[in-house]
């Protein structure tokens, strides 16, 4: 065996360990972080199993398990971007702090959407301005600021039902119940930390409390720092007794190009019907539109 196959078949093993990790959130934050990257360590692991002389009854098996977990997201991440009967439309968008445009193609993506209600995250005192602009078609806001460049907000054209407004102890949620020709329901913004080492897990633990206090429909919507089958959505959903909406979709772009799906909308509504994105414009994120039926009472 060459030298060239042992280094691969460790680093096939290291890649391995890293898939495997990606399904273990619930024992340590650190999978939530590997699972971030479960399509591409699953694909490398296969073309390494493949290319190095593993035992045959090793080799195909695993290789085929790990093309199957790639199958398996994109066929769950194929649906379609329309949904044909909805009573409420939602826009969602990290901001991105420090914009370069002050807020300007987030107002052309609204106007284009035309949602009827809207959570944002990082707003802050460069782009707060825009709250400003939309009060006129959107006047029931609520803010909750965190110093000078972040903060939570969501926003509505639904009238807000009076005293419902919160926000988290710690960073992480806005919301407010509205009343709207369906029903009531509640809306929060959430941003949450990325997994770990940044203390994600933690954050959770001080947000599940708020989440498990909304009675009746709610909807759920902001940048997660968390991919669709993670343990923290799961944690989230949980809580809030709200499921993600759509197929899985990627939101957000790392360095180098790598596109990952951290930002969801969920709905207890059994429902729901679909969410998709659309252009940054402007920010480093893209916009999350949703198309959702609201049941009353949840």
């Amino acid at each position: 065996m060459s030298g060239l196959t042992v280094l691969v078949k460790a680093v096939a093993i290291l890649i391995g360990g890293g898939l495997l990790a990606g399904y273990l959130g619930f024992l340590h934050p650190a999978g939530d972080s590997f699972a971030v990257f479960r399509l591409e360590l699953a694909l490398l692991f296969a073309l390494a199993v493949i290319w190095t002389a593993w035992p045959r009854l090793l080799r195909w098996p695993l290789a085929s398990l790990a093309m199957g977990i790639v199958l398996f997201h994109v066929v769950k991440g194929a649906g379609p971007d329309v949904a044909s009967d909805y009573d409420v439309t939602l826009y969602q968008q990290n901001m991105l702090f420090n914009r370069a445009d002050g807020g300007a193609g987030l107002l052309d993506n609204i106007a284009r959407v035309q949602p009827d209600i809207i959570t944002l995250q990082e707003v802050s005192q460069r782009n707060r301005a825009v709250l400003d602009e939309l009060r006129a078609d959107y006047p029931f806001q609520h803010l909750c600021p965190v110093g000078p460049l972040l903060g939570e907000a969501v926003l509505s054209r639904f009238p807000v039902v009076a005293g419902t407004e919160f926000c988290s102890l710690r960073d992480g949620l806005a919301g407010f119940q509205v009343t709207s020709p369906r029903g009531p329901f509640w809306v929060v913004s959430v941003h949450l930390n990325w997994p770990w080492p940044k203390g994600q897990a933690q954050q959770v633990d001080a947000l599940l409390p708020d989440l498990q206090r909304l009675d009746g429909a709610a909807i759920l919507a902001g940048d997660f720092n968390a991919v669709a089958w993670s343990h923290t959505l799961a944690r989230m959903s949980q809580a809030s007794g709200a499921k993600r909406v759509g197929p899985w979709f990627k939101s957000f772009d790392l360095p180098l190009g790598l596109p990952i799906g951290i930002d969801h909308v969920l709905s207890t509504a059994p429902n729901a019907q679909h969410a998709f994105t659309i252009e940054k414009n402007g920010s480093d994120h893209h916009g999350v539109v949703a198309r959702l039926s609201i049941a009353a009472g949840g």
